[in-house]
């Protein structure tokens, strides 16, 4: 079984970034260097427009290269390049108590199409997602899935389990903890991915059969 840490999935948090004031985000997720890899963002259009264009400007002049989260013990989010982040938004009906709100999702474009020159992918996850045997199994498949996707073998279907836990045993597969939100990270561009694979065939571990 893949080791996972879980965090309460029925927690809901808001967290102000501190600086752009009238913007809170309820769920985000970095890699391990702090680099932004997921965003769910609340606030009024104004607000949301500014945060935008604020991302693909440089420092000197107004942009924001980093942020923070105040709360949650969220470090500083960095942008690194904004290229690299697709976005969607939906805007709640202005009959709601606070009025009109929109709502964005920022994320790297890892999460919807693998890297397959560079052999890297991105699955996000809910926190509660793998709580029960069932869900447990259908996350561990759409990781399998993923990673036959990305890696250059061509991978059996029998070897799920053992690659996945000699993929993560190497740290070609990672597991990402963020707020409201979980990911596992493939990094399979390592030479070493082949000479792992050819190990295990002839150490038999790897057959035809399973």
């Amino acid at each position: 079984m893949l080791e996972r840490n879980h965090h309460d999935p029925s927690t809901a948090v808001l967290m102000p970034i501190t600086e752009t004031p009238g913007l809170y985000a309820d769920a985000a997720l970095t890699d391990e260097g702090h680099n932004l890899l997921f965003l769910s963002l609340w606030g009024r259009d104004t607000a949301i427009q500014e945060f935008r264009a604020r991302l693909s400007l440089p420092v000197h002049e107004g942009g924001l290269d980093s942020f923070r989260l105040e709360g949650q013990g969220m470090p500083f989010m960095q942008v690194g390049n904004p290229e690299r982040l697709m976005n969607d938004s939906g805007r709640t009906p202005p009959q709601v108590i606070f009025g009109s709100l929109v709502h964005l999702w920022l994320y790297d474009r890892l999460a919807v199409e693998p890297d397959r020159a560079n052999r890297r992918a991105l699955l996000l996850y809910h926190p509660g997602e793998g709580s029960t045997a069932e869900s447990e199994t259908s996350l561990r498949q759409r990781l399998w899935s993923l990673v036959t996707e990305t890696c250059h073998l061509p991978l059996l279907p029998a070897w799920r389990d053992t690659l996945l836990e000699a993929f993560q045993a190497a740290g070609w597969i990672r597991n990402l903890q963020g707020v409201g939100l979980s990911a596992y990270a493939l990094d399979l561009g390592d030479d070493e991915v082949e000479n792992v694979v050819s190990r295990l065939i002839r150490e038999h571990r790897l057959t035809a059969a399973g």
